[in-house]
């Protein structure tokens, strides 16, 4: 079961403490949509496909990748797999390796997401680190003032 769909899953069971079918299509259906959030800053395309069919045990994204590689992904409560090497289309594949997170199944199949997803976040850290050296010497400027009044 996919990690995100299984802790909003768990939300959901903690908030009602019944597990409804329709709770879990919702669940889905919002796994899907993050999926397509959290990675589009990493890929040349990503989107839910509108011509497959999406029901209540699966979704379909179109993902295309920073190398040009185009993939069908299904999306399911067992996680992220490959379905299709085109947007919208599923290969008659045994494909049947299945990523608990888009980010794990990304990582396999495209180097350029893997480097811009950690330059991602070395930018991020460096500014977190900015912003936690900032505070500080304001804190002791502020500090100065008020030993210079005393």
């Amino acid at each position: 079961m996919c990690c995100k769909f299984r802790a909003m899953q768990n939300m959901a069971d903690d908030a009602t403490d019944v597990s409804t079918p329709d709770s879990d299509v919702k669940l889905l259906k919002i796994e899907a949509k993050s999926a397509v959030n959290e990675v589009k800053f990493a890929v040349k395309h990503v989107e839910i496909s509108e011509k497959l069919s999406n029901t209540d045990e699966q979704a379909y994204l179109n993902v295309k990748t920073k190398e040009g590689d185009e993939f069908c992904v299904e999306l399911t409560v067992q996680g992220f797999r490959i379905v299709g090497t085109s947007f919208d289309r599923i290969d008659d594949s045994d494909e049947s390796t299945y990523y608990e997170t888009i980010y794990a199944l990304l990582d396999k199949h495209s180097p350029q997401y893997r480097l811009t997803f950690g330059e991602t976040l070395a930018d991020k850290l460096q500014l977190l680190q900015t912003e936690r050296e900032d505070p500080q010497e304001d804190g002791e400027e502020n500090l100065k003032d008020v030993n210079r009044t005393q």
